[in-house]
């Protein structure tokens, strides 16, 4: 069991990783990130990668330029990540792979629709 100093150090770990994330990205990336409550738990996503959650108050559109961006930006910075998306629509979050995301094939099945 981890001691309260403990804690505290790594919630102040915490902190800082995702400030240092949120100062890489760009100033309209950030004024969205800002708008939205959204962190990171190391290793909590499919087969260890780390989970970005997000939580929108409307419907998720995965070709999103934001949700695209930011995709961008946490492979950089962490390499694939696993993200839980969270809408006003249900309790339950959609899951998908930042690669998933990036994926120009994806992409283009999706806009010949």
């Amino acid at each position: 069991m981890l001691t309260n100093h403990q804690l505290l150090q790594e919630l102040r770990q915490k902190q800082q990783q995702l400030e240092h994330f949120r100062r890489a990205a760009g100033k309209s990336l950030q004024a969205m990130l800002d708008q939205h409550d959204w962190g990171i738990v190391t290793g909590a996503g499919h087969r260890g990668l780390p989970l970005l959650t997000l939580r929108f108050d409307h419907r998720i559109a995965l070709d999103d330029p934001f949700l695209l961006a930011l995709a961008e930006e946490a492979e950089q910075t962490w390499g694939p990540v696993d993200f839980a998306l969270f809408s006003g629509e249900t309790h339950d979050p959609v899951r998908v792979l930042s690669r998933t995301l990036l994926d120009q094939r994806w992409r283009w099945r999706q806009s010949s629709r």
